[in-house]
């Protein structure tokens, strides 16, 4: 997908933005950066006293980070490594007057020296090809993720990447996503972490600019092989100079409200094999089951997680939530309950969020048309190519389908539909809403129009109802989640 840059200029200094997302504000991206790279270096630094530290940061070519890793005199060595050439170049150019000249290396540069090496390539490549124990500290400054390809470098196997190349008792901290907003994902990437053998500590802090776009407040792990104590927190030395970080006070940063670390224990971790976080992030609803917490005492109580040394409680998700094949999974298996399915879990599992631009009010009205966009196929017709794929399908189906046929055929009640029958009927149904979720116009080609007098189609075709091609996506789909699910003995 091409990456959209936008400058925008003010008064206080500019704001940069990727697809549209603020990325920073430098009239606060002071709180991102120091909170992001300054307790993990300075943990670092009191870990390896009097050992030169070499520090990789993953992401960050806007060079904001470089500029805080190269304020430690201790620190020997920072390899940046963004695949994102535009990035890198305003990094040398735009954003030299914020990042002091960290990306150039003109000695008349503020920060421009010989320490820092650049390589422009994906994170995953490079770090996939790095000996072991090579790094003191591993920065992560990505992007939020927008596609589910974005979010493989916050997977566990990318946490186990980044742990083998640390040295031990080395420390990496990560850019996260908001625990207020995004709840679950952030859990995700906390259970993530630990299933990848780091002990990790999540900090939440408010950023003015983020919180102006609806991001929330902000979220950040900081995490290493060795666990993290709350005595060689408080004893941290910062550089002097900071201008949002605050050494008497920011040690509050990783109390969060017990509303939101309560569901820590309720997120699978994710995994390249099963993706789990970009499903959390579309469809951030939390659970109903919650801990109780008195409605007086709800916004008061807060959790330190200096105070905890907790093992991972994730577990291994076992399907992809915004698959076809799972979504239907989940529906075949709702197919068989007897209780309520309109519960907001429930809901989030059978029609999720599948863009980043779609909300839930959106998916929750179309199962509210679930019953008029099926009345808008003609069964007969649907019918009818089912049969023309007689070979296909077990007897026992066929036999059924036509007897279905027979009774539409002849007026006849349906008052009984069988299981297999059943089961074809709601992969169909699966296949249709996800195909009209995503991409109306490919089921319902353009020119469809309905009145209450009956469904016609106005286009330049002679098909009725339902475009051929769409038609012919939803039946190759369902067929083929069908043949996924049945019995081969059927």
């Amino acid at each position: 997908m091409p990456t959209s840059l936008f400058i925008e200029q003010h008064s206080n200094g500019l704001a940069f933005y990727i697809n549209g997302d603020l990325q920073f504000d430098t009239a606060d991206e002071a709180i991102y950066h120091e909170y992001l790279v300054l307790p993990a270096i300075t943990l670092a630094a009191q870990r390896f006293p009097q050992t030169p530290l070499r520090v990789l940061i993953c992401g960050g070519g806007d060079g904001l980070a470089a500029r805080d890793a190269l304020r430690f005199s201790q620190v020997s060595d920072v390899t940046l490594v963004d695949y994102d050439s535009e990035v890198l170049a305003f990094g040398r150019t735009v954003f030299v007057p914020y990042n002091q000249g960290s990306l150039l290396d003109e000695p008349s540069a503020a920060l421009g020296e010989t320490r820092l090496t650049v390589h422009t390539q994906e994170a995953f490549e490079f770090v996939s090809r790095l000996p072991d124990a090579c790094y003191h500290v591993v920065i992560c400054d990505f992007t939020f993720p927008t596609r589910a390809e974005d979010a493989q470098i916050y997977s566990r196997e990318w946490f186990q990447q980044v742990e083998r190349i640390l040295c031990p008792n080395g420390v990496m901290s990560t850019n996260g996503v908001s625990p207020e907003q995004r709840t679950l994902g952030f859990w995700c990437l906390y259970q993530t972490l630990l299933a990848a053998g780091l002990q990790a500590k999540p900090l939440q802090v408010a950023i003015p600019s983020f919180q102006a776009h609806g991001y929330g407040t902000w979220g950040f792990l900081l995490a290493s092989a060795m666990p993290i104590t709350r005595s060689e927190v408080e004893a941290l030395s910062f550089p002097p100079a900071l201008s949002a970080l605050q050494p008497q006070d920011w040690m509050a940063a990783f109390q969060l409200p017990t509303t939101i670390a309560q569901h820590r224990h309720t997120v699978n971790v994710h995994t390249l094999a099963c993706p789990q976080l970009f499903y959390y992030l579309l469809n951030p609803r939390l659970p109903l089951e919650t801990t109780a917490i008195a409605p007086s005492d709800a916004e008061l109580q807060t959790t330190d997680f200096l105070d905890l040394q907790e093992a991972g409680t994730g577990c291994l998700g076992t399907r992809d939530l915004l698959q076809l094949d799972s979504i239907a999974s989940v529906w075949l298996e709702e197919l068989y309950r007897s209780d309520n399915l309109q519960t907001p879990q429930a809901l989030d599992q059978l029609m999720p969020v599948q863009h980043r631009y779609h909300s839930a009010q959106m998916t929750s009205e179309w199962m509210g048309y679930l019953k008029a966009l099926l009345e808008e196929v003609n069964l007969n017709q649907l019918i009818a190519s089912l049969l023309e794929r007689a070979q296909e399908l077990p007897p026992q189906l066929v036999r059924e389908l036509k007897q279905l046929a027979e009774k539409i055929r002849t007026g006849q009640p349906l008052t009984y539909v069988s299981e297999h029958t059943a089961e074809v009927i709601t992969l169909l149904s699966v296949t249709l809403l996800m195909a009209n979720l995503t991409s109306p116009d490919v089921v319902f080609a353009k020119g469809y129009s309905s009145s209450s007098g009956g469904s016609s189609y106005s286009g330049n075709g002679s098909e009725s109802d339902l475009g051929i091609f769409g038609m012919w996506t939803m039946i190759i789909g369902g067929f083929w989640l069908w043949n996924l699910y049945s019995n081969p003995d059927d």
